[in-house]
């Protein structure tokens, strides 16, 4: 299944962002949520924000696939390191920030990928500055294409960016990832077909009717062998030889539009 972020529609239901705020002080919730609903509107990104009172209210909703989660680290119950990590084994792509009056980021908070460490006793003062940034770097990761795959079955959101290929399996297809070989492949339900619909217009190809690459990745072409970046290599199957060498092509030129490749 695929998604394409960032598209306008009506009422900007599909370019705004969901921002989740999880603390368990009512009072820390209210300044956050008004820090970020004032900075969105001077910067005119429509937001939707959902305030939780604990880890466990925030993961009840997590279908609801927030944009930015707004975690307090010591909080009764689930604390945000827990929460932290419960939250990313099903949505990598969130921005993630924690929030703290006292606590010290431990090294492990860093496997969850943080994109900010903020002061509560800063919200004030100097909250503006990195909330901007946070918004920005939000609405920038709904301008890809997402895909909904199941990993050791849970729901992940899979930006198309992190993808080197996906290949066919008796069930579904499996996501091959860069750089993260220890979660390749993850398995998706979705036909091989059905995801290239919606991967075609953002340079992805078939080079075999068994796998379509993301040509982003593609090191070089010889013959009738395809090599990725990671070292990874593919043949090129004769009945997708033209229809391969043309879609890589055409993204060399789009790349390079200056120089001239023979493929």
């Amino acid at each position: 299944m695929y998604r394409e972020k960032g598209k306008e529609r009506e009422n900007d239901v599909e370019t705004e962002l969901k921002v989740a705020v999880c603390d368990d002080s009512q009072a820390d919730r209210n300044i956050l949520s008004q820090l970020v609903k004032k900075t969105a509107d001077d910067m005119g990104i429509p937001v939707h924000i959902q305030e939780y009172s604990s880890g466990e209210n925030l993961m009840e909703d997590i279908l609801s696939e927030h944009d930015i989660l707004f975690l307090d680290i010591q909080m009764e119950g689930m604390d945000g390191q827990e929460t932290a990590f419960a939250f990313r084994s099903q949505n990598r792509n969130a921005v993630l920030v924690f929030v703290t009056g006292v606590a010290v980021p431990t090294p492990e908070m860093f496997k969850v990928y943080p994109y900010r460490y903020l002061l509560k006793q800063e919200l004030l003062s100097k909250g503006r500055e990195d909330m901007s940034a946070i918004l920005k770097k939000a609405a920038e990761r709904k301008k890809h294409v997402y895909l909904t795959a199941f990993y050791k079955g849970k729901m992940m959101q899979l930006d198309s960016d992190r993808i080197l290929y996906i290949s066919l399996k008796k069930r579904g297809c499996q996501i091959w990832l860069n750089q993260e070989k220890e979660e390749s492949p993850i398995n998706c339900n979705s036909r091989l077909a059905d995801i290239y619909a919606g991967l075609e217009m953002h340079n992805f190809a078939y080079a075999h009717n068994s796998y379509v690459v993301n040509l982003k990745y593609v090191a070089k072409v010889e013959g009738n062998l395809l090599v990725l970046m990671d070292g990874t290599a593919l043949t090129i199957s004769r009945s997708r030889k033209e229809e391969f060498h043309k879609a890589f092509t055409r993204y060399l030129g789009n790349k390079y539009p200056k120089k001239q490749y023979d493929v």
